[in-house]
């Protein structure tokens, strides 16, 4: 497809509903895209066969445009960078499911047990199949080593 045309397809394109989009918008900041997003993620759980072990972490993913839910890290190369967590095969690395950190609304108090609620997010459908979940230290402090 040639550049301009692909420019001009990209202006016009919307995901969302532009009359509801004002009311969404205020409590969800992934609301433009979450429809695309959850598709998205349905496919990755529908195109693969596991195996028994499965690995969730984050990744950054390196945003400098405006974004509600981009996160200014200091510390990283690049500040500017959107959180992904993602359950991942750890065999061959194929993601299976992913959620998207979007912060905390203003006013809204700091979230307690996080890394809990992201583990159980992340493995809701896969409770009653086996998996030995791993996770990093950030995980662990919150929900304890444990298998599901």
């Amino acid at each position: 497809m040639a550049r301009n045309r692909f420019t001009a397809i990209s202006r016009c394109i919307r995901f969302d509903d532009a009359a509801a989009r004002r009311r969404i918008k205020s409590t969800d900041k992934l609301a433009p895209i979450r429809d695309v997003f959850e598709l998205w993620v349905k496919s990755f759980q529908d195109c693969y066969i596991s195996n028994d072990n499965v690995t969730i972490d984050e990744q950054l993913i390196t945003f400098r445009d405006r974004c509600p839910f981009r996160q200014f890290i200091p510390s990283k190369p690049s500040k500017y960078e959107i959180k992904i967590w993602a359950l991942c095969y750890s065999m061959t690395s194929y993601v299976y499911n992913m959620q998207v950190y979007t912060g905390r609304e203003k006013g809204q108090n700091r979230e307690v047990n996080q890394g809990q609620r992201v583990v159980l997010d992340l493995v809701n459908g896969l409770e009653k199949s086996g998996k030995n979940v791993t996770c990093d230290i950030f995980y662990e402090h919150q929900f304890g080593t444990r298998t599901c």
